[in-house]
């Protein structure tokens, strides 16, 4: 059951494993904390083309090199403090297209900064992807393109919904007060 779970899942929409707690505590029959992210996505073991939200994967990944250094260098961050990324790569997949906004890293906070512009910014059309081949829709950066600037607005609202936030829920956002990480 579980092959043919996760094959219609990977032929009807996308997800991320941050919905596999919710998922699991429902299979288990268990309610998931209230603070916790995610869905649970158990109705499509029994209806596997069923509407289940979110309709988008979250990813994020961090660059550690500078924003100035070219954006081929992949340098890796492993063994690098979360204090010292330097932007913090914000992916929203829905089904025809990939968003990755870059956004400056707030060390202190351990946040993207949001009220600043992102480094870079990348859109790549996925409309007819079967998967079967990543390098046909992942090569040609569309983000520029005057037509396309209504889909970057829409998934960067994504992102700045999912990510804005931290561990608080909306209206309140991480701050620091009195030298403590909290909620205002």
């Amino acid at each position: 059951m579980l092959s043919r779970f996760a094959l219609s899942v990977s032929l009807t929409q996308k997800v991320s494993l941050f919905q596999l707690y919710p998922t699991v505590a429902a299979l288990a029959g268990l309610p998931p904390p209230p603070d916790l992210d995610g869905v649970d996505l158990s109705p499509l073991f029994t209806q596997p083309s069923a509407e289940v939200k979110p309709s988008a994967a979250f990813s994020e990944y961090p660059r550690c090199a500078p924003p100035e250094t070219p954006w081929d260098d992949r340098s890796s961050c492993g063994g690098t403090p979360r204090e010292d990324f330097h932007v913090m790569g914000l992916s929203v997949r829905v089904p025809d297209w990939r968003y990755t906004c870059w956004m400056y890293w707030d060390g202190a906070l351990l946040l993207p900064d949001f009220g600043r512009d992102p480094a870079a910014v990348e859109l790549y059309a996925h409309k007819g992807d079967s998967e079967a081949d990543f390098d046909m829709f992942e090569n040609e950066n569309v983000a520029a393109e005057p037509a396309n600037r209504p889909v970057v607005e829409k998934l960067h609202a994504m992102a700045v919904e999912q990510w804005a936030h931290g561990a608080c829920r909306a209206p309140k956002k991480q701050c620091v007060s009195g030298g403590e990480l909290g909620c205002c």
